[in-house]
């Protein structure tokens, strides 16, 4: 089908949840109450680094309205680094016990009559103090590199080329030091799961999440139980942004509701979402590049400290974040190493643009620092070292497709105005000067490496009447893909997008589906909603034939009718299809029976390649130099995205990114304390987001390149225009006053400070 025949996919159609959740009838796993429900509630530690050494839980157990009192006695069940509760901590926050009482407010009070003993132990909070061999060791039992104190084993080392002879080689040589600081996800939903076991052992769990069966397999291993006894059903989902890939404390409250034999809600509080849910990582860049006075690089090199927190999950932002240096642009010598570092910290884990974010700050920063001193446009910079589609990727030897990068670059240029105003230092109300800044992005969606390749599935039925009931495992967790696939069904099956009705995650009912990550959703399993969809269409296309005596090639399908491609006015309602398919009139309880079993498919698809999503942004900013506020006066966001199969799913997705990143670029950072590695503030009164009225102009631009390996030629875009931002930011700040700040956030306090050592 070309573009001007699509006729559902490519068009700005509403959210086919839209009206529930504009209204507030949507319920989430938050809103539902089983009857007789308990309320869960956790007991953590005020330490950061501390044996159990004795544990009461006597009083609690006989106060009124308390059901049940678990403690590391009863689990201390280990997956991974973790246990569900441990006579161990190692983060001001971390599990102790847990209570399951007949109201919220028994629960709490009933945590404050567990006693508990510990022995404190030292703590370290800084990931470059906590990799000395004197430091105190947090997981004796996990691999860690001898001598490096917490420093996890394997080292990620890596590369392309021999390094030390690039430098040699170059005529300038650049180092510089960046660091990242933690980023809160702040869904509006918290993290909160409902268990419930029936008389026959089987267990059913609601929750708000990204991976209903990554969920369930952790329950089963948690439970030591097979998975057809679990099951997983999930809501529409308050956010997720990586936060909710499913977390021990599932497990936990499974473990209430069996004790007690009654549904347990195991809910975080505000405080406990900033401080136990997983961040992102707290990051430590070197970066070296040497290169020619042309700009042509010889050798790029990054050390990258990464701190994984109190446990592990963080580990693959060390091990990924090599590809950002190696990806996008051509150098003949490349090398990366990685640490992944405990600390008694919050976990990190994943977040929006997981291993891209931060060192997309640190490397397009010192891109834009060594063009400005060889004298070379940043724009004219990137596009001299750009990959080019068709050149082999060193990282996973796979071939760059990269038609959209340079008009990303060039038109998000334009519309920024670069030429006329890059280098002015324009001057506005006296102490206010205005700057634009410029970085790239690249991301893997959905794999870099094509043994990561995970499969999409997708399951169609199709009713009596014609219209479609269509099955995906993957959960809408506000970025549509509920509705993306319906569009895709609905294109591909020459229907309306009111005809395709798409079923909330249930593990029992629908097929296997991978988390919500990595920008893949949509290629996955909008590509296995295509090939499930055309099955259908093959058989609908079979029947017709008949009907319309011709060969069903010689077919097409659009807004509900079957006709004949060269004489249009032939065809017939999908639904007279299906009913003649079916039994005969005379027999009408039939009918549906017989027309669901003679039209409905089930398909997978596995993206083929790695077909990187590109793009570019710009930043216009306005600095006051009496207090140092950065005030974000516009971004355009040009991004390469394959096909927009839903255009204002796509534009939503781009700025709902860029309000996220303009927080982490400006504001946004959870802080410890120094000395006792508490949070200091966990609510969103100190922890400063982004509201809407702090929003600049936005401009997105999008891209369409028709990727080979995405349905309908889409990409993914979910996570694109958080990674460039901080950047470009930075970038600006510099062409405004001439200071450059490598460390996030870009506070008034560090640009004042960089001012007065100017």
């Amino acid at each position: 089908m070309s573009e001007k025949e699509l006729s559902v996919v490519g068009k700005p159609l509403p959210k086919i949840d839209a009206y529930e959740k504009a209204v507030g009838k949507a319920r989430y796993t938050v809103d539902l109450n089983l009857p007789g429900m308990l309320h869960a509630k956790i007991l953590r530690s005020p330490y950061a680094h501390a044996r159990i050494l004795k544990i009461d839980t006597s009083k609690a157990e006989r106060l009124p309205g308390v059901k049940a009192v678990l403690s590391h006695k009863e689990a201390r069940i280990i997956l991974g680094d973790e246990a569900v509760l441990d006579d161990k901590v190692r983060y001001v926050g971390d599990k102790v016990a847990a209570v399951a009482a007949t109201s919220e407010e028994a629960a709490e009070e009933a945590l404050e009559l567990i006693e508990v003993k510990y022995e404190v132990l030292p703590a370290v909070f800084d990931p470059e103090e906590a990799m000395k061999p004197e430091a105190p060791i947090i997981h004796p039992d996990v691999p860690l590199v001898k001598g490096k104190g917490n420093l996890r084993d394997p080292v990620f080392d890596y590369g392309v080329g021999d390094v030390e002879k690039g430098f040699k080689e170059a005529d300038y040589v650049f180092e510089n030091r960046y660091t990242t600081q933690r980023q809160a996800h702040c869904c509006l939903e918290p993290d909160v799961g409902i268990a419930s076991w029936d008389p026959s052992g089987k267990l059913t769990y609601w929750t708000s999440v990204q991976g209903a069966f990554i969920v369930r397999g952790i329950l089963a291993r948690g439970l030591n139980m097979p998975e057809n006894m679990i099951r997983v059903i999930v809501p529409p989902v308050g956010g997720g942004f990586g936060a909710k890939y499913g977390r021990l404390e599932d497990v936990l409250c499974a473990l209430l509701a069996k004790k007690t034999g009654r549904p347990v809600k195991l809910e975080c509080s505000r405080e406990e979402e900033f401080v136990t849910t997983r961040v992102r990582s707290y990051s430590v860049f070197w970066t070296k590049t040497g290169v020619k006075k042309d700009g042509t690089f010889t050798a790029r090199y990054v050390r990258a400290i990464i701190d994984m927190g109190a446990y592990a999950y963080g580990i693959y932002m060390a091990q990924r974040a090599g590809a950002w240096l190696i990806t996008p642009y051509s150098c003949p010598n490349c090398r990366y190493e990685g640490y992944a570092v405990y600390t008694n910290t919050p976990s990190s884990g994943a977040f929006r643009g997981f291993s891209s974010v931060p060192i997309h700050f640190a490397l397009e920063s010192e891109i834009n620092r060594i063009a400005e001193e060889l004298g070379i446009d940043p724009l004219e910079f990137r596009m001299k070292n750009r990959r080019k589609t068709g050149e082999i990727n060193p990282y996973n030897n796979v071939p760059i497709d990269a038609k959209g990068f340079d008009e990303c670059m060039v038109k998000g240029a334009e519309r920024i105005g670069w030429r006329r105003k890059r280098g002015r230092r324009e001057k506005v109300e006296g102490v206010k000067r205005r700057g634009v800044g410029m970085a790239i992005s690249v991301h893997f969606a959905p794999a870099l490496h094509p043994d990561m390749l995970v499969p999409g599935v997708a399951e169609i039925n199709v009713n009596a009447d014609g219209t479609i009931h269509l099955l995906i495992g993957v959960t809408d967790i506000g970025q549509g893909i509920n509705t993306t696939c319906a569009q895709i069904a609905a294109e591909e099956l020459g229907v309306r997008l009111e005809d395709v009705t798409v079923s909330n995650i249930d593990t029992d009912v629908n097929p296997w589906g991978w988390l919500v990550a990595a920008s893949s959703t949509l290629m996955q399993t909008g590509g296995a909603v295509r090939a499930a969809a055309a099955k259908v269409k093959k058989q609908l296309f079979e029947h017709a034939a008949k009907m319309l005596e011709v060969p069903p090639e010689e077919l097409e399908a659009k807004d509900r009718r079957i006709y004949v491609k060269k004489e249009s006015e032939r065809g017939i309602e999908i639904s007279d299809v299906i009913r003649q398919a079916g039994a005969p009139s005379i027999s009408p309880y039939f009918v549906d029976a017989k027309a669901a079993y003679t039209f409905g498919a089930k398909a997978t698809y596995t993206v083929p390649m790695y077909i990187p999503p590109w793009g570019a942004q710009f930043a216009e900013i306005e600095v006051d130099t009496e207090t140092g506020q950065v005030k974000v006066l516009r971004l355009v966001a040009a991004h390469d995205v394959g096909k927009a199969i839903n255009v204002s799913i796509v534009e939503g997705q781009i700025e709902g990114s860029l309000q996220n990143s303009i927080g982490y670029a400006l504001t946004e950072e959870l802080m410890l304390d120094k000395t006792t590695g508490q949070v200091l503030n966990p609510d969103f009164l100190d922890y400063k987001i982004l509201h809407t009225t702090d929003m600049p102009k936005i401009d997105v631009i999008l891209v369409e390149t028709n990727s080979p390996a995405g349905v309908f030629g889409a990409k993914g875009v979910g996570e694109m225009g958080h990674i460039p931002t901080a950047a470009a930011i930075a970038d600006a700040v510099y062409d405004a006053v001439g200071v450059r700040i490598k460390e996030l956030p870009l506070t008034p306090e560090k640009i004042l400070k960089a001012l007065r050592e100017r």
